[in-house]
């Protein structure tokens, strides 16, 4: 695909001689939410941490195949310029035990923003892009592990956007969430692709359907299927597909 931002060819990646993921060849478009779907244990966690290599802090991994970053191989790059291209954001939220201004300004100082008024202009820019600054304005001093569930997640969100990334990578963002953090964090999510390309793996199918262009389904490690969410929901093309959209894979 031409206009892919990120292309896997034939990636495959093993734990010790298990291997987890089979021959994986797709490509994802820019300004995109594409949703990673399958039943637990396919490898989707595995997918996402390969695309920043997030897998090689992991022991015991091996890896054959390729990843293209706009047609750059991912393991030629270095690891903290992937990293700033491609930015993460966990399963449960993962505030650094700091301030909320520190943690927003982690990044920037890292790649060597010094002057306070453009870390002030980083922070206030990216807090409002999450609908986060108007909650927290005046307590940029306070311990971000003091924030709720879902302002947390948004300030995870919102400080691996201050490294300013092509591609957001989020491994269930809404699973320890209420079902009013979880609507913010979607509706936040479609406005980002504005802006960036987001990969997303859930559970979650409803969430799928709702937020996600584009959808690949794994099944033992394989891409058993992939292409325009409404049309892998409505007539996929796989029976396996259709098992799991109904509910046989747990």
């Amino acid at each position: 695909m031409n206009d892919a931002v990120l292309t896997l060819e034939n990636f495959s990646v093993s734990y010790e001689k298990k291997e987890v993921l089979h021959e994986i060849s797709t490509a994802i478009r820019p300004n995109r939410i594409t949703a990673i779907i399958g039943p637990s244990g396919c490898g989707k966690s595995t997918l996402l941490k390969s695309i920043n290599r997030m897998l090689e802090e992991e022991g015991g991994v091996s890896c054959k195949g390729s990843i293209f970053l706009n047609g750059q191989d991912i393991r030629k790059m270095p690891v903290e310029e992937l990293r700033r291209r491609v930015g993460m954001v966990f399963q449960t939220p993962a505030p650094f035990p700091m301030s909320i201004y520190k943690n927003m300004t982690y990044a920037p100082q890292y790649y060597g923003v010094g002057k306070k008024q453009e870390l002030d202009r980083i922070v206030r820019e990216n807090l409002e892009i999450t609908g986060l600054y108007e909650e927290v304005k005046e307590e940029l001093g306070k311990s971000a592990l003091k924030l709720s569930g879902g302002q947390q997640q948004r300030l995870c969100i919102a400080r691996a956007l201050t490294a300013q990334p092509e591609i957001l990578l989020l491994d269930e963002p809404c699973s320890a969430l209420d079902v009013k953090s979880t609507q913010i964090i979607e509706d936040l999510l479609v406005q980002l692709k504005q802006r960036y390309t987001i990969v997303i793996v859930t559970h979650n199918l409803f969430q799928a359907r709702r937020i996600a262009d584009d959808c690949i389904f794994l099944l033992n490690g394989q891409l058993w299927e992939q292409g325009n969410t409404r049309e892998l929901f409505e007539a996929p093309s796989r029976q396996e597909t259709r098992d799991y959209l109904a509910g046989v894979y747990a």
